[in-house]
């Protein structure tokens, strides 16, 4: 695969964290529960550690939900690193699935 492909496969398709504890309470009390797309223009894979490492990462992190509240949106990927180890089922703790 071509460079210039890889990079657009990546920017397009990047990295969808599924099923992961980005949660947050809409006005009921009904949780919300939403999946999201960090876009880079590359990657690095650890096989002893086994971990993916995002590189030339996108300054915005795009995130969504699906039924019954579809919510949509982004935030300023600074801003949204400090979530992951917060709670009890924080990426630290629990690392999220991931799509490439």
């Amino acid at each position: 695969m071509s460079q210039n492909r890889r990079n657009l496969a990546l920017a397009a398709s990047a990295l969808a964290m599924a099923g992961v504890a980005a949660r947050a309470r809409a006005e009921d009390p009904k949780t919300v529960d939403f999946l999201l797309v960090q876009t880079a223009k590359g990657l690095t894979f650890d096989a002893a550690a086994n971990t993916l490492r995002l590189t030339g990462v996108s300054p915005i992190t795009l995130f969504f939900s699906d039924r019954p509240e579809r919510v949509a949106g982004n935030m300023r990927t600074a801003a949204f690193v400090p979530f992951w180890s917060r709670g009890a089922d924080s990426f630290k703790n629990d690392p999220p699935n991931a799509d490439l």
